[in-house]
């Protein structure tokens, strides 16, 4: 598989993650039916096609929802992905709906936006380089935040501090630090991002690690690098979040 990460423009990088682009050779295997989806602190739309050929043909899109959860979903098969990953307390501004509504689904675009989501379609199908399919979805996002802000900064700046220690933070001090109730810091921080402050730090946490991994090191320094006590712990954490033990989760990019 050929996975390449494309950053998002200034005006977008409070709201993106990343823009993201695999493929497979389609003259060594056989096209992929399943969708993977393991924890993850972000909502990403993908959009799905035969192949990465200039013309090659949309099957299908869908928004995928942050999630603690593991899952599978049977879709067309399909050899090339594009994608957008945003962060999850963006989608009040995004779509004008609770961050909360998006855990855990899995829907088409057209589904979830109607029109726009079929404009969106139309769009990256016609599109020849990967190049203006990214510049379409980034103007598109673009529209959508235009003189909106970010809503609770309070929490935004919670969710900053916990991000720049992958997870690592002990939230009894992050909700004292910035004077709210344990109880109110937890009501807070879950309207914002969708899940609750501990979960969102063990997922980070987990995240964090598997960017660091492949690698020279092997699995169980990276555990500890990132903050797990033990290797039980941490495997523990791996198949909660994956579905999969390490080995057999990577065997799946092979």
């Amino acid at each position: 598989m050929n996975y390449q990460v494309i950053p998002p423009n200034q005006k977008l990088q409070n709201y993106i993650s990343h823009f993201w682009v695999a493929s497979w050779d389609n003259t060594v295997q056989k096209p992929n039916t399943t969708h993977y989806s393991i924890a993850s602190s972000l909502t990403e739309i993908t959009f799905a096609f035969e192949s990465s050929n200039q013309n090659a043909e949309l099957l299908f899109s869908v928004i995928q929802g942050h999630t603690h959860l593991p899952a599978q979903y049977h879709v067309t098969g399909f050899y090339h992905l594009i994608g957008v990953a945003f962060y999850s307390y963006a989608i009040p501004l995004l779509f004008n709906i609770p961050s909360s509504d998006l855990n855990q689904e899995f829907i088409s675009l057209n589904t979830f936006l109607g029109s726009e989501g079929d404009y969106l379609n139309d769009q990256l199908a016609t599109a020849e380089s990967t190049a203006k399919r990214i510049q379409i979805l980034s103007n598109y996002f673009e529209n959508r935040i235009n003189h909106q802000k970010l809503k609770d900064p309070l929490i935004a700046n919670a969710i900053s501090e916990i991000k720049k220690q992958n997870g690592a933070i002990k939230i009894e001090l992050l909700a004292d630090q910035h004077h709210l109730s344990h109880k109110q810091f937890n009501r807070r921080f879950k309207e914002f991002s969708g899940f609750n402050p501990k979960l969102y730090s063990r997922i980070l946490r987990f995240e964090s690690m598997l960017k660091s991994f492949p690698g020279h090191k092997t699995l169980t320094e990276v555990a500890y690098e990132n903050g797990y006590f033990d290797q039980s712990h941490f495997i523990h954490d791996f198949k909660s979040f994956t579905g999969f033990s390490p080995q057999d989760f990577w065997k799946l990019n092979q």
